[in-house]
């Protein structure tokens, strides 16, 4: 049941981090700065932003979707858990280290975390 749970929460954290990725050009006023980097950099930007997008939604709609099969956590879904728990953990480490600052520097340490634990507690307890 815990294992259930933890895909189910790293689903939907995930899909909100989409749909928060999807916000970013108008938070970070991205078309300000896209006027002063060259036009190849900027469609390269843009498309690895939006490659980015589409594969959180992937995690987290599989997540969603398929719930029973990434909590039990073998075969392939053992791979999928550990292969987006280690993207979260990278994520995490990431942020405290590249990142210094405000509160919302501290907002997504916790979430990533949380999204890392996530997807590591059906490895654990598959495990044990």
């Amino acid at each position: 049941m815990i294992s259930i749970v933890s895909i189910y929460v790293g689903g939907i954290l995930t899909l909100f981090m989409a749909i928060f990725h999807i916000r970013f050009p108008k938070i970070f006023r991205w078309g300000k700065d896209y006027g002063r980097i060259t036009d190849i950099n900027r469609r390269i930007f843009h498309t690895i932003h939006l490659a980015l997008v589409l594969i959180l939604f992937i995690f987290g709609i599989i997540s969603v979707f398929y719930v029973s099969e990434l909590s039990e956590s073998k075969g392939i879904s053992f791979g999928l858990n550990l292969m987006i728990s280690i993207f979260w953990l990278w994520r995490t480490i990431w942020q405290i280290f590249y990142f210094k600052g405000k509160t919302m520097h501290y907002v997504l340490i916790g979430i990533f975390s949380i999204l890392f634990a996530s997807y590591l507690i059906p490895i654990i307890h598959n495990l044990i």
